[in-house]
């Protein structure tokens, strides 16, 4: 296969870099010790462009070699103020809450009905309550975070 060229601005480039460190990022936590060929094969394609944007000297500045990983990235105090971290943050906050309101509603249900009952429930009726569920955790959580939340641990546990 021939390669191809991509004329990039340099605020081009940095973006390119900065959605590289990201998937990267997502690939260390996602998928640290994955098999799969196409998490190498992506790596090594995001190693490479982060390698390119370091030859731009106005890029360069905010990168170093990390010696964590042996490539070019970008300085903790750049990626503390960087878009793509905050980018990060929402979507780790976003798949917070809508695990922990999938899992209260699903343990919810099973404790009102039983785990027997809701594995023998139809699954468009388990789907219905779970969504009725979580539309009312949802609405909780929104509005009062986990401030009004119980939790009951075992005695051992607290």
């Amino acid at each position: 296969m021939g390669k191809i060229s991509v004329e990039l601005t340099e605020e081009e480039m940095r973006n390119l870099a900065e959605v590289s460190a990201m998937a990267l990022t997502m690939l260390g936590q996602g998928m640290p010790e994955s098999r799969d060929p196409r998490v190498d094969e992506w790596h090594r394609l995001l190693v490479d462009i982060l390698k390119a944007a370091h030859t731009i000297p106005g890029i360069a500045k905010d990168m170093e070699m990390n010696p964590d990983c042996g490539y070019w990235f970008f300085k903790h105090a750049y990626v503390d103020s960087a878009f793509y971290s905050d980018l990060l943050d929402e979507v780790r906050d976003a798949v917070f809450w809508e695990e922990l309101v999938a899992r209260m509603a699903a343990q919810s249900l099973a404790e009102s009905i039983g785990p027997e009952a809701v594995d023998n429930m139809d699954p468009e009726e388990r789907s219905a309550r779970l969504s009725s569920m979580e539309k009312a955790l949802w609405n909780e959580v929104t509005r009062h975070g986990i401030d009004r939340l119980f939790f009951m641990l075992p005695p051992e546990e607290s």
